[in-house]
């Protein structure tokens, strides 16, 4: 066969036409009555084969930032054995592989502005031919101070030969994975030497070559853009790079760094979150950025109460608890109320009900409102006392029929029987809680602070009557013996949370006491995050498997899931100590209320987990980490709650 034209485009600013290149290719055959098959019966009658294919067989085409493009012809060409070749552009069926990509009528490609591969498909008698379509983005964008002559002075300049000059990315992290709707992220970077202009570049083999010229330290893409960058390389790792030039008019190349925005997105919910640095709850809604504060009527919760946290949502998002006025925990609960849009108070605090960690029936509305709660012993801090699980109308606080006190004896005597915590599961069906000896070990606060906690799970079933019963408690994570008689230095386990399918818990992971072990000392700053699959027991500690690693170091703890799934990752966010960037460092953190050891701010971070690794295996299943848009750089966030929104966030 004679080898046809291949088409090569380039569309960039004045979209003009570079030429073309001969190729090869060879046709796509098939015969019979399906595509590609063959008719064992067929006779001397039979149809002779047919051989489609597709001109141009290949397609690269270069767009700028604006993505337009004129149409790309495409012609189909069938043939019979013994005929002579003919045009069935007309009569074929014509589809494109990713429809995100481009249109095709007619065998004409419009192509819809964002870099990528795909194939052109066109189907003709049972039989179908392909051509590759590759669509490369690129193109500059100058920020304030900056126009074509910088382009033009990076171009031109030498390599500066000491590397210490060079700009260093400080976020986002390395592999971060970032879900599909998330707003712009902002880029940091050491200035490198004396550098002060930068050009920061996004790039993907044969798909993106975007540049930004700035002069500044971070860069917030520009929603556009990124936009782009997101559509264009879904699930694939793209470079970020940062370079810098100076007065010497030396280039310093920064080492790049690769992140994905994948195709999963985050659902319609909000994170409802103590701000502790203002004694407020806020409402961060995370794919539009916002951070407002919590709707409600209750004067309990005005902004600048004593402390407030302690606090859990409902799954469908409309159910509130929270403990008040620190260590006395007078525990109150609210209801969403959709006509006033708030949340209104149904158990006012008071010192008469002491409780904290609610967890919310899931299944209300097919069975019937109830709360499980934890109620600490009325004792001076650092005394003896326990903590237990109560079930209770949520509306009335009134006790709802249970066995809870039972199933809770039958824990081994080294676990303890001491509970709190607890997470109501999304299918209704268990609860798991922390568990711990209050015989061996008392804690500085009951109902706040354990030590040597292990992880349980017990099913629960409702009755015909309107009571609960508990089923044999399960121990998930089981806290080993602390070596000698020191619990300061054993492995503690606490706040477990349930993933939306119910398959795993996460939860925070701590050397000694929760979180603190007297008035007087500093906050036990080894939080980390782990995950325990329930298949199997088997314990995950995120962050890269490093077991003295950032985690451990930042201080992450309250994990919490996103209220659901995707087909490759599911999400998890945190409070950690962690920087972001060179805005917020141990050595520049804000007046934001730190207390007893903290180093900075905790603020709330979010990590994306393989669904494959969590579902079986060893491996870390964790990736980087990145920095919750919306947030105050100046104020404290700890205690994170992720469910479904229920009110809308101002734009």
């Amino acid at each position: 066969m004679r080898p046809r034209p291949r088409h090569v485009f380039f569309f960039a600013l004045g979209l003009a036409v570079l030429g073309a290149a001969a190729s090869a290719c060879s046709d796509t055959q098939g015969t019979g009555t399906g595509p590609g098959g063959a008719n064992e019966d067929a006779g001397t009658d039979a149809p002779a084969a047919v051989t489609l294919r597709i001109d141009p067989p290949e397609t690269t085409l270069t767009l700028d930032l604006s993505g337009t493009a004129p149409a790309i012809p495409h012609r189909a060409y069938a043939k019979r054995e013994g005929e002579a070749e003919v045009d069935v552009t007309s009569e074929v069926e014509w589809f494109v592989g990713n429809p995100a990509l481009a249109d095709v009528v007619g065998g004409n490609v419009s192509v819809k502005g964002i870099g990528g591969k795909s194939k052109v498909f066109a189907t003709y008698d049972g039989v179908t031919a392909e051509a590759s379509l590759t669509l490369t983005l690129r193109g500059d964008v100058f920020l304030p101070g900056t126009d074509a002559s910088t382009k033009a002075s990076f171009d031109a300049a030498p390599a500066d030969p000491d590397p210490a000059n060079a700009p260093a990315l400080e976020y986002p992290e390395d592999g971060v994975v970032l879900p599909a709707n998330l707003p712009p992220i902002e880029a940091q970077w050491t200035p490198g030497g004396d550098s002060n202009v930068y050009r920061v570049r996004i790039t993907s083999p044969d798909i993106l070559d975007i540049t930004l010229f700035t002069t500044g330290r971070e860069l917030v893409f520009p929603a556009d853009v990124w936009t782009k960058v997101a559509q264009s390389s879904p699930d694939v790792a793209v470079s970020l790079s940062v370079d810098g030039l100076g007065p010497n008019a030396m280039l310093r190349a920064g080492s790049p760094r690769s992140l994905t925005v994948a195709s999963d997105g985050i659902d319609e919910s909000a994170i409802y979150v103590w701000q502790s640095s203002t004694g407020s709850f806020r409402v961060l809604d995370i794919i539009k950025g916002t951070d407002v504060p919590l709707p409600t009527n209750s004067p309990a919760l005005s902004s600048g109460q004593p402390c407030s946290g302690c606090h859990r949502i409902s799954r469908d998002g409309k159910r509130f608890a929270y403990s008040f006025d620190g260590g006395n925990f007078n525990f109150g609960a609210l209801a969403y109320d959709d006509t006033q849009k708030l949340y209104a108070s149904t158990i006012s605090p008071s010192p008469a009900v002491r409780g904290t960690y609610a967890a919310f029936n899931p299944l209300e509305d097919n069975t019937r409102p109830a709360m499980i709660y934890t109620s600490p012993d009325n004792v001076p801090q650092n005394t003896p006392g326990t903590v237990r699980l109560l079930l209770v109308d949520p509306d009335t606080n009134q006790p709802i029929a249970n066995n809870l006190a039972e199933a809770i004896g039958e824990l081994p005597t080294a676990v303890g029987h001491a509970t709190l915590m607890p997470d109501w599961s999304p299918g209704g069906d268990f609860v798991v809680f922390t568990a711990y000896d209050n015989n061996s070990n008392y804690v500085r606060l009951l109902g706040d602070d354990t030590v040597l906690g292990s992880i349980v799970e017990m099913s629960v079933k409702y009755m015909a009557d309107g009571s609960f019963q508990f089923g044999t408690p399960k121990v998930l994570v089981a806290a080993p013996p602390a070596p000698g008689t020191n619990p300061d230095t054993g492995e503690n386990n606490v706040l477990p949370s349930i993933s939306p399918d119910g398959a795993a818990i996460s939860f925070t992971r701590a050397d000694g006491w929760w979180s603190i072990k007297t008035q007087q000392s500093l906050i036990n700053l080894s939080g980390r995050i782990a995950v325990v699959r329930r298949s199997d027991g088997t314990v995950l500690e995120l962050g890269r498997g490093a077991p003295n690693g950032p985690e451990k170091v930042w201080s992450s703890t309250w994990s919490q899931w996103a209220p659901s799934v995707g087909k490759k990752w599911v999400w998890l966010a945190y409070a950690s100590e962690r920087p972001y960037g060179h805005k917020l460092t141990p050595q520049n953190t804000p007046a934001c209320g730190l207390v007893q050891g903290q180093r900075q701010c905790k603020q709330l971070w979010i990590t994306a987990l393989d669904r494959e690794k969590l579902a079986a295996g060893t491996a870390d299943p964790s990736q980087p980490a990145f920095w919750i848009p919306g947030q105050s750089i100046t104020a404290q966030y700890v205690s994170p709650q992720w469910t479904v929104a229920v009110i809308d966030a101002p734009k």
